[in-house]
């Protein structure tokens, strides 16, 4: 009896040995991959919000609309929970429900010895890694076959799969810092090929319209630009009293006609956001060998529209030949998504490169250490 009372003793004092034990191995990782967990005891609703941090980051403060659905695996999270109190092997499980993007794993390894030695680089904070940590996190709240994810210092696009392979990296031109880009998440709808450049208003009344003033019959032709009405009817130029206009007395719209001149390219990716922003081709395409590439009024400029077109429609539709034919007079037509791609629009200082490298890029909207 006595022998039966000591074991009975014995293994609740082991349990608790080994809670313990994982509390503060698990409190080690998360601090060590940048995790400000601030709880002090293993109970279910701390370790719910811990392991849901580790897996899942936190909210991103500057973003400014999001219309892609979070997809948090609650039910496995719980599971996680109940089995690191009952001592069960836990680990397994929570590196499953961890990003699987390539580039986080790499981030995560080289990063958690930056934040162990508090190591920090000339041009690199303990706060930008934490903030890029988070973000593929973040990042992972989105589970898709598919995802579209810009980053803004890097201007880059790449293009993950369902097992967190990057299967295409293209360099992008983004928002200069006085129109900068927002940070969004949407939907990719549909493709339009030869499109219309509707000009915002803001560079019609601001940049377009004191040029045309000067020499409309030029400067419409050079621009290859059409005046519409308020029913969506052409207006011929000459009709329009030119040196009268202003910014209060312009009822019409500006147009560009499709082709390779138009300021989109010959190709547009269509975003259900509240922007006027769109993925799209340019008729500038040499600016893509420039290192610094924020130079657009906010829209984003695709190196490689082919290759990311071909991918999300999920079938070689369009070869290299599509961006040089230049076909005149051609109407847009619209090429519909079989299931809509999210896109993510995204701020990080610290990222890898196409070359698998770790980068530090320069903070072109100085949003200074964070975006969390």
């Amino acid at each position: 009896m006595l022998r039966y009372l000591l074991i009975c003793l014995f293994i609740p004092a082991i349990a608790n040995a080994q809670l313990e034990k994982d509390w503060v191995r698990l409190r080690q990782y998360a601090s060590n991959i940048g995790v400000d967990e601030r709880c002090t005891t293993p109970d279910p609703v701390c370790l719910k919000a811990c392991f849901s941090q580790i897996v899942y980051g936190k909210s991103i403060r500057r973003m400014g609309y999001q219309d892609v659905a979070e997809r948090l695996d609650t039910a496995r999270i719980n599971r996680l929970t109940r089995q690191f109190l009952t001592g069960a092997d836990w680990c397994p499980l929570l590196d499953s429900l961890e990003s699987h993007d390539r580039n986080y794993r790499q981030l995560k390894d080289y990063c958690m010895r930056c934040l162990v030695d508090d190591y920090m680089a000339d041009s690199l904070s303990i706060e930008q890694i934490k903030s890029t940590l988070n973000v593929y996190r973040w990042l992972n709240r989105f589970p898709s076959t598919k995802r579209v994810i810009v980053n803004i210092p890097s201007a880059t696009l790449r293009v993950i799969d369902e097992s967190g392979e990057t299967i295409l990296n293209s360099r992008v031109i983004v928002g200069k810092a006085s129109t900068p880009t927002p940070l969004f998440t949407a939907q990719i709808t549909d493709i339009v090929t030869y499109p219309y450049w509707n000009v915002p208003r803001s560079i019609a009344i601001n940049e377009v319209l004191p040029k045309i003033r000067k020499n409309p019959a030029v400067v419409l032709a050079d621009m290859n630009l059409q005046v519409i009405d308020a029913r969506g009817k052409i207006v011929h130029p000459d009709s329009i009293e030119w040196s009268a206009t202003s910014a209060k007395s312009f009822p019409y719209r500006l147009r560009q006609s499709t082709g390779c001149d138009n300021a989109l390219g010959v190709m547009k990716f269509t975003i259900n956001s509240p922007y006027d922003i769109y993925l799209h081709d340019t008729n500038q395409r040499s600016l893509f060998v420039n290192e610094k590439r924020a130079l657009s009024h906010g829209c984003i400029r695709v190196e490689k529209p082919v290759e990311l077109a071909n991918l999300l429609l999920g079938t070689t539709r369009f070869d290299a030949s599509f961006l040089t034919s230049c076909r005149k007079q051609i109407n847009p037509k619209t090429v519909l998504l079989s299931h809509t791609i999210p896109v993510f629009v995204i701020y990080s200082v610290l990222d890898v490169d196409a070359a698998g490298a770790i980068s530090v890029y320069k903070d072109v909207y100085q949003r200074g250490q964070t975006d969390l």
